[in-house]
């Protein structure tokens, strides 16, 4: 007599790691194959219909906007991860298969769902009459040039964060998956929008582009303008595919030729993925500086700590996610190494040489791009009235408290080993020291808080013009006090580390 329910060939082929339907389940499992498709469906549409109500929601306002775009983000793709992996997004979907994550014939599959989603979140706000002045591009005497150039930066930075968040078989592995993905993404959101305040808006995403087409044939905006859109964000995804075999060369096997090749390619994975992180956390800082929003520390503060939150999510298990000459000091002054299993000790002067290297390298190509996003015109410079020792203090307060934070959060394994092994709320106290020191002091000290910002606010002429060599001071000076007081409030963790050497060297005799 043959067994009831499905067979064993049929589990196999069940796409999407969806689970098996009970045998009493009042759905077929012929129509659970469809379920991933469909809930890529109205993902896609509730993210785009809230774009389409907030991008012109003049009442309101930007930071909010940007805020509840985000927000709703990070809702949908928490709630649909485990049936989809919540890409909600074609050039994602597209980034997977570029990066062999994902058979290209799903992701096409993928892709419709998320257009048609897109298309129909369009004909619904059509229909109710919602945001009929969508008005989309270049603001101001920017031009096209720079949207592009800045939604390709930032919908990378997307496809890139969920890449490393969610693909990556190293920060998301099977048997133990990290709960941050629904987070780094929706903050990549909250951080694109902050920065292209007063040049454009930017969406990052390509389903949202095709709904602009779709838009634009009853709406007050052009196709053309969908269309843009739509192309620089499958650059993007191009982009993000092949930065994602830089920084993570080793779940790739055939990249891996020998030894010495592995090694030297580990090596510069690590710099890359600092050059990445702090290129975009620079970038957005400082285009959140320069932003046309009177004076508001509002989205320097939110687009900053967004951009932090993910950054540090998609890279820290690649590199430590330093990203900050004074994070990189203080680790090497603390003496501990990483918690995470990284293949250097960050505690090596050698590494810490090229980490700052790899970070102020960053910092000259932020302000190549800055310089590109404002060639047209002059660009805007902030005024602070503060004293040099108001800024000394300002700056001193935020980066200790910053550094500190990472060392206790995330730079070092506690005595009795309980923190989970995906630490799901380091980049989240990264962010948040972020957040809260930019509004303390960003209207004392303009809010640096790193050295290689400081590079880029020069290089620009954003700023009254304080010397490079005294905030690098501030900075580091900062960094190290981080590090003695980690020493003073951590002490049980270095009487450890004394006694199991003393174990060590007592078995070897």
């Amino acid at each position: 007599m043959a067994a009831d329910g499905p067979s064993d060939e049929v589990k196999r082929k069940e796409p999407l790691a969806k689970l098996q339907a009970a045998e009493d389940s009042v759905f077929s499992t012929r129509w659970e194959i469809f379920t991933p498709y469909l809930a890529e469906y109205w993902g896609t549409l509730v993210i785009t219909a809230t774009f389409l109500c907030n991008v012109d929601a003049r009442s309101t306002d930007a930071s909010f906007k940007s805020i509840c775009h985000a927000f709703m983000v990070v809702g949908v793709v928490s709630a649909t991860k485990h049936m989809t992996g919540a890409s909600l997004n074609p050039s994602v979907s597209l980034a997977l298969a570029l990066a062999g994550r994902q058979r290209l014939s799903t992701a096409g599959l993928l892709c419709v769902a998320q257009v048609l989603g897109a298309i129909t979140a369009a004909a619904l706000c059509i229909q109710a009459g919602v945001a009929k002045e969508l008005t989309l591009g270049p603001q101001g005497h920017h031009n096209w040039f720079q949207v592009g150039l800045l939604e390709t930066i930032y919908a990378c930075m997307m496809c890139l964060v969920y890449l490393n968040c969610a693909a990556s078989k190293k920060n998301n592995p099977k048997e133990d998956q990290n709960g941050f993905v629904g987070i780094a993404v929706g903050f990549c959101y909250l951080a694109s929008q902050n920065a292209t305040q007063g040049i454009c808006s930017t969406v990052s995403n390509s389903a949202i582009a095709i709904g602009l087409i779709a838009y634009g044939k009853g709406g007050g905006t052009h196709i053309s303008h969908g269309v843009g859109y739509f192309l620089y964000d499958l650059l993007g995804a191009f982009l993000a595919a092949g930065a994602y075999r830089v920084v993570r060369p080793q779940e790739f096997r055939s990249l891996i030729m020998s030894s010495a090749i592995q090694e030297n390619i580990q090596e510069s994975a690590l710099l890359g993925a600092e050059y990445i992180g702090t290129f975009y956390i620079v970038l957005t800082q400082v285009l959140t500086m320069l932003s046309s929003t009177g004076g508001d520390i509002g989205p320097q503060a939110w687009g900053t700590a967004a951009v932090v939150v993910a950054m540090v999510y998609a890279l820290r298990d690649v590199s430590g996610a330093h990203f900050n000459p004074a994070v990189t000091m203080a680790v090497r002054a603390s003496g501990r190494a990483p918690a995470e299993d990284l293949p250097f000790d960050s505690t090596n002067l050698r590494f810490g040489v090229f980490y700052a290297l790899s970070q102020v390298l960053a910092a000259v190509s932020a302000a190549l791009i800055i310089g590109l996003v404002y060639s047209s015109i002059s660009t805007p410079t902030t005024k602070l009235e503060a004293t040099a020792g108001q800024i000394m203090f300002a700056e001193c307060f935020g980066v200790f408290f910053l550094c500190y934070v990472v060392l206790a959060s995330s730079v070092t394994s506690p005595v009795d080993g309980s923190r989970s092994s995906q630490n799901n709320l380091a980049g989240l106290a990264y962010g948040s020291v972020v957040l809260s020191s930019t509004l303390t002091v960003g209207n004392i000290s303009g809010a640096l808080l790193n050295p290689v910002t400081a590079v880029t606010v020069i290089m620009v002429g954003a700023s009254g013009r304080n010397s490079l060599i005294v905030y690098t001071i501030y900075h580091v000076s900062a960094g190290v006090l981080a590090a003695a007081a980690f020493l003073v409030t951590h002490a049980q963790l270095y009487v450890k580390d004394a006694r199991d050497a003393d174990d060590e060297r007592l078995a070897g005799i």
